[in-house]
């Protein structure tokens, strides 16, 4: 790893990573054992016949290297580290699984689903799920009080968000493309973003390059 975040940061995040991917697991845990037939057709939206779905998965692909691109230009950090493996990269994996299965339950499936029981239009649902998505992903940078990270995060998230809520519509209301999508987003790029969040090192000194 390139050490130009200290000990303590690593620890701090790691810590951060475990406390909300523990509380997630239990989620997902419970999600299942309570109806597992339900939570695999609904929750996790897979049949069979996606797998051979070549127009969503491109769809996904388009999504999941699109953002990751994004990320890497906005934060140097994680580029630096992209290729870096470490107990705190085991973490980042398992946060990634488990935050990306149940954040689009929550805000594709659940939050989507209940807009539309309202009566709004598809373009009403991606839009909410955009935004509700990005600001509760834009929440840990302003409580940091870095106002103009925290406004390019939100609004690319609230993007990301949208896009992933397209997919939602786009496969007959399935979550299982867009918990892929989600998964892989944060495989690459986590645990260095969360870790660059809480060190401050959105940047990268040109001298460490």
């Amino acid at each position: 790893m390139n050490e130009i975040t200290t000990l303590k940061d690593r620890i701090k995040t790691g810590w951060i990573l475990v406390s909300i991917s523990s509380m997630l697991t239990i989620s997902v845990i419970y999600w299942y054992i309570n109806n597992p037939k339900r939570f695999i057709e609904n929750g996790w939206g897979y049949s069979p016949e996606m797998l051979l779905n070549l127009p969503m998965w491109f769809f996904t692909l388009l999504i999941v290297i699109g953002y990751i691109s994004y990320t890497m230009i906005a934060i140097p950090y994680v580029k630096r580290n992209l290729l870096t493996f470490s107990w705190l990269k085991l973490i980042g994996i398992w946060a990634a699984i488990v935050s990306g299965i149940v954040e689009e339950v929550v805000f594709r499936h659940l939050l989507m689903d209940y807009v539309l029981s309202i009566g709004l239009s598809n373009l009403s649902q991606v839009l909410i799920s955009g935004i509700a998505f990005g600001i509760a992903h834009g929440a840990w940078v302003l409580l940091r009080g870095e106002i103009k990270i925290a406004l390019p995060a939100i609004l690319s998230t609230t993007i990301l968000g949208c896009f992933l809520a397209m997919l939602y519509i786009y496969t007959g209301r399935s979550t299982f493309a867009p918990i892929i999508a989600h998964i892989l987003i944060n495989m690459v790029i986590e645990p260095w973003l969360m870790l660059s969040a809480i060190s401050g090192k959105w940047k990268i000194n040109k001298s460490l390059k």
